[in-house]
């Protein structure tokens, strides 16, 4: 169950602003949906696949160093909190609003270059699992993927749930990226490193 969970958060934490992205794809008259669903999913499995083959690497140092990487989140979240307490815009909202974003290979193509904080945080979670444990939080991952398309979807026929998660959704995440990278810091024993 702890596995399960803790794939729910990573997944959302990381994936907040792709539903936003998703909700414009879908509301792009231009685009299928078939696309843009088979697109996310590419674009999920692309950024799947390059940290678990950067977790493999971490197999060859102690885990209480490789713990070390629950810091970007943690760095994530606390630059997201900055920004909103200056009041910065989100530069990443309006890359797609162009319209100029057509077929399966643009929608993943977004969602890659919208993944490094996907990618920092996959990484150190793959490493600290089991390859079972693995599987089930890629297939979570995978299942959440289609579950964030259908809920985008949903949002471009009630546009007031659209502007809620426009609105909210920003000021969420980051504490949920603090709070997820002090628990990879926390199950890798990484805090001894750090009071040492």
């Amino acid at each position: 169950m702890e596995i399960l969970l803790t794939s729910i958060l990573a997944f959302v934490s990381t994936n907040i602003d792709d539903l936003f992205l998703l909700t414009l794809f879908f509301g792009n008259r231009t685009l299928k949906a078939r696309d843009i669903v088979i697109g996310q999913l590419l674009g999920i499995s692309t950024l799947i696949a390059v940290s678990l083959a950067c977790s493999v690497v971490g197999l060859l140092v102690d885990q209480a160093y490789v713990g070390l990487l629950g810091l970007v989140p943690v760095y994530l979240g606390i630059k997201g909190i900055w920004a909103m307490l200056k009041n910065k815009p989100d530069a990443g909202q309006n890359e797609i609003q162009s319209g100029r974003s057509t077929g399966i290979l643009n929608v993943a193509g977004v969602t890659i270059a919208n993944g490094g904080d996907n990618i920092g945080i996959y990484i150190p979670l793959f490493v600290t699992l089991t390859w079972s444990n693995k599987i089930v939080m890629i297939t979570c991952f995978l299942v959440m993927t289609l579950l964030w398309c259908l809920v985008a979807k949903y949002f471009t026929k009630h546009p007031y749930v659209a502007n809620a998660v426009d609105k909210y959704g920003h000021i969420a995440t980051p504490f949920v990226l603090v709070a997820l990278g002090i628990y990879i810091i926390y199950e890798a024993s990484t805090i001894t490193l750090l009071i040492k």
